[in-house]
């Protein structure tokens, strides 16, 4: 792959969305959607494939109706070299809706960066469980969670495993620094 950062690769990519590819065809007189294709593929090499570790946390502060997800990507060849990493504040959520969408955000991130296989971690054994199909999914709101959840994984090489929270220490400050992002 190039030399770019995943970020600037995921920059690239939203920069030759098919939308913007169509608005810089008709700003550039004479550039045709093929053309800028060709600019796309040559900066991207869009056909290499990525493996990435993600550790995925998610907090709540249910008195206040707050809360945030964060998550880390470490490259899978060399498990200290960190690739990206997400704190985000989404309002009022429960933990296990924290956790979730700490997921969902970290499968959509993965996409942004062409990511086509996911080594999950998460210190919550709810979520693992539920994803993994060991347990039901029996509350309503997390019954739509873990149905977006399972049709994004169905395109990717992907595992879900429970750690002990000592192992996702970085995705929980994560989160819990989005919780003050209000």
């Amino acid at each position: 792959m190039s030399d770019l950062t995943p970020h600037q690769q995921c920059l690239l990519k939203k920069l030759f969305s098919p939308e913007n590819v169509e608005r810089l065809t008709s700003l550039i007189e004479g550039s045709t959607e093929k053309e800028w294709d060709g600019i796309s593929a040559a900066l991207l090499d869009q056909e290499s494939a990525s493996a990435a570790i993600v550790y995925v946390d998610g907090a709540s502060e249910l008195e206040n109706s707050n809360a945030g997800i964060g998550g880390i990507f470490f490259n899978s060849a060399d498990s200290e070299k960190e690739i990206y990493s997400f704190s985000e504040n989404i309002g009022a959520a429960t933990n296990n809706e924290a956790e979730y969408r700490a997921l969902l955000r970290a499968l959509e991130i993965g996409q942004e960066l062409n990511i086509n296989k996911l080594d999950i971690r998460s210190d919550s054994e709810l979520l693992v469980k539920q994803i993994n199909l060991e347990y039901k999914v029996k509350n309503e709101r997390l019954q739509e969670l873990h149905a977006e959840a399972r049709d994004r994984l169905a395109g990717i090489e992907w595992s879900l495993s429970h750690v002990r929270r000592e192992k996702n220490k970085k995705a929980d400050i994560l989160s819990k620094q989005a919780l003050a992002k209000r």
